[in-house]
């Protein structure tokens, strides 16, 4: 049985090779645009549910960044680069982040938790399947 990695800090060096933390800065305006996609067809919005279980796949967009942001319990987002989908790492998902495009991802917890999402209205995407990871 293979485990998952140990859950890392989300910071913006250790993220930014799979994308960016949606940080406001303290001194600026009180509207501020944390992110912005140029290419967008309209956008959506989703809650996810979540629920304890081994981590058997991980999923890409070609043609849409995906932003996730906390809402209730302890989630955290497994990613791993576009060349690299076995290489997986995970950070506690506690602030906000935005997924580039075509960077593996998904998200995994120990309990119930809730994620906001955010994403283009019209994406495709890709499914990479695992030897199921387990915490």
């Amino acid at each position: 049985m293979k485990s998952l990695p140990v859950p890392e800090s989300l910071t913006p060096e250790a993220f930014a090779p799979y994308g960016k933390l949606l940080r406001r800065e303290e001194a600026g305006e009180a509207f501020q645009d944390l992110y912005t996609e140029s290419d967008s067809q309209g956008w959506r919005v989703a809650l996810l549910d979540t629920s304890p279980g081994p981590l058997k796949r991980l999923h890409r967009h070609p043609d849409s960044e995906e932003c996730f942001a906390p809402m209730h319990g302890a989630p955290c987002i497994a990613v791993a680069l576009p060349n690299a989908p076995d290489d997986v790492r995970l950070f506690r998902l506690d602030e906000p982040v935005c997924i580039r495009r075509l960077v593996w991802h998904e998200v995994v917890t120990r309990d119930a938790s809730r994620v906001f999402i955010a994403e283009n209205a019209e994406i495709s995407g890709e499914e990479y399947f695992l030897n199921p990871l387990f915490w």
